[in-house]
């Protein structure tokens, strides 16, 4: 009797295992489905980033001016076009040698110019090359030369780009885009920058050919219905801006400084008056790349 119960004990026992078996395979597999649905998640959130920080590079230099806008390309503002492909040109991670600098400032050939247009509005419309009115500053063309003349002064963009939604077919692109006040911007307290609130949107149409997108339209939209977060800018010490560069290159120079004539005791030398005598240094270069101080000492009071 005592045998019989046991090999009921033991069968019953061989029986739950395999049950058991598809229990755990069931439960692993569930596990390495929701493994491999938060890698592509990741991965699509990763990869949704990335789209947008390339669609806000390719607008900064567009909305940095705050164009009127256009529905088709024909009929956009020829001035509005130079001035967004020059400024694609000087926002660009390009060295401050790239181009020569003259009396008006950052010489750019007009092929340069026509290749930034090109890529950014493709071939339907061709440029037409004259001097460019900015806010503020002008961009002059030399026909001779076949040039632009781009001075070097701080210019402070209208707006930057937040490209908050993307809406994509199979020949265009629609970026909704939140404009930034360029003069709005705040540093936080751990030093990184703080986006303003959007003084307004505009709808990017992208016209997509061949593997390129090039800029099709502009237009004014409606605030977005659905709430959106800013990304946040990045934080760097380093001016990649060209004419940025250019302007503090341009800055560098050593400024004539004065300071007090001291005896040979250190102590400071006065003129009748009890006035400081002072010294004006300046610094001059030798044919040896080596900087030299020379000194001229005047009196601060009239004689």
């Amino acid at each position: 009797m005592s045998d019989v119960q046991t090999k009921k004990h033991k069968g019953t026992h061989k029986g739950a295992f395999p049950m058991g078996s598809v229990v755990i395979i069931l439960a692993l597999i569930g596990l390495a489905t929701v493994i491999v649905l938060a890698v592509f998640g990741i991965k699509n959130i990763i990869s949704k980033s990335k789209n947008y920080d390339e669609y806000n590079k390719l607008l900064t230099p567009v909305v940095l001016i705050d164009p009127k806008g256009f529905d088709d390309i024909t009929k956009a503002d020829m001035n509005e076009l130079l001035e967004m492909s020059i400024w694609a040109i000087l926002k660009s991670d390009i060295s401050p040698d790239t181009y020569e600098t003259g009396a008006g400032g950052i010489i750019i050939p007009e092929k340069d110019v026509e290749a930034s247009f090109k890529k950014l509005f493709g071939t339907e419309v061709k440029p037409v090359h004259a001097t460019v009115e900015g806010y503020e500053y002008e961009f002059t063309y030399d026909a001779d030369a076949k040039t632009y003349a781009i001075p070097i002064t701080s210019i402070a963009p209208i707006y930057t780009p937040n490209v908050v939604s993307v809406k994509k077919s199979a020949d265009t692109v629609v970026l909704t885009v939140a404009l930034l006040s360029g003069e709005a911007w705040q540093q936080g307290e751990d030093g990184s920058m703080v986006p303003p609130a959007p003084d307004k949107y505009i709808k990017v149409t992208l016209r997509v050919k061949d593997g390129t997108q090039v800029i099709s339209a502009i237009q004014a939209t409606t605030t977005p219905e659905t709430g959106t977060t800013l990304a946040p800018a990045e934080s760097s010490t380093e001016d990649k801006d060209l004419l940025g560069q250019a302007e503090v290159v341009a800055s560098d120079t050593t400024a004539p400084q004065t300071q007090n004539v001291t005896d040979e005791n250190g102590e400071t030398v006065t003129d009748e008056n009890g006035k400081n005598v002072t010294e004006i240094v300046s610094a001059d270069v030798s044919e040896n790349g080596d900087k030299e101080s020379t000194a001229e000492e005047s009196s601060s009071a009239a004689q």
